[in-house]
């Protein structure tokens, strides 16, 4: 059954799907892999971040296509929403080479990413 409280923890409000029980839960209840995990992508993440922007401004298809890929498939560790169908989105475009809304593809991932982050940074401030 869901209530607020439940909605908010797993991430329904904020659009991100993630909440670390869902994470823990697929990950066999192993809490202390789920804050490894949060700690790498808070660590990678702005790498991962920079390397498609870079990728959307060098304006090559297949980069592109490449760079959307690594980050949805990093991303797609803690939520099948937001930043991962973001990502999809750019990973689609680099692969039909129809890069023309790349750039407002792009901004929403950056949107989608800070509030993920956003909701990582609470999880490990908590721990």
């Amino acid at each position: 059954m869901s209530n607020d409280r439940t909605d908010a923890v797993s991430g329904a409000e904020d659009g991100t799907g993630w909440s670390p029980e869902r994470m823990m839960a697929r990950l066999g209840g192993d809490e202390a892999l789920t804050h490894q995990l949060v700690a790498l992508f808070l660590t990678e993440c702005p790498r991962m971040m920079a390397d498609v922007r870079a990728s959307v401004a060098q304006g090559s298809a297949d980069v592109v296509r490449r760079a959307a890929h690594a980050f949805k498939g990093s991303v797609s560790n803690f939520t099948d929403r937001g930043a991962v169908v973001t990502a999809l989105e750019l990973e689609r475009m680099g692969r039909e080479d129809c890069l023309a809304d790349a750039p407002a593809t792009l901004a929403r991932l950056e949107q989608d990413v800070a509030v993920l982050m956003s909701r990582l940074l609470e999880y490990e401030a908590g721990q």
